[in-house]
């Protein structure tokens, strides 16, 4: 999948992303079921029926959307947190690159002082 379409999910901003109505129709419908279940219609339902999604895409939506809700909690309940190499914000995963650059990157040379020659420094008299 395109990291544009997952950022613009993870974000919750779709309007930089070119969706087909099908997959706009599924992630709203998604969203609907991970935010607010209990408000699902029988034209929500329609909806996805619509935009060309089967009686059966729909129910393997509801039973995933299902499943993640139900690991999410218990990961949360246990105090499981996300794997450090998991999906992170665009501007978060900018900023990582950048500190991870200047960590590999070699110290800058002030020009305050000279090279040190590995020499020991000489006594004076």
């Amino acid at each position: 999948m395109d990291q544009d379409i997952v950022d613009a999910i993870g974000t919750g901003d779709l309007s930089k992303v070119k969706l087909t109505p099908k997959d706009q129709a599924l992630l709203t419908f998604v969203k609907l079921l991970t935010l607010n279940s209990a408000h699902t219609r029988d034209a929500d339902v329609q909806t996805m029926r619509d935009a060309g999604w089967t009686d059966e895409q729909i129910w393997e939506t509801a039973f995933e959307v299902g499943i993640f809700s139900f690991l999410n909690r218990m990961a949360d309940a246990h105090g499981l947190d996300y794997p450090s190499g998991g999906w992170f914000p665009p501007e978060l995963r900018a900023r990582m690159e950048r500190e991870k650059q200047k960590e590999q990157a070699p110290p800058k040379a002030t020009g305050d002082s000279p090279p040190d020659s590995g020499a020991a420094p000489a006594k004076k008299p």
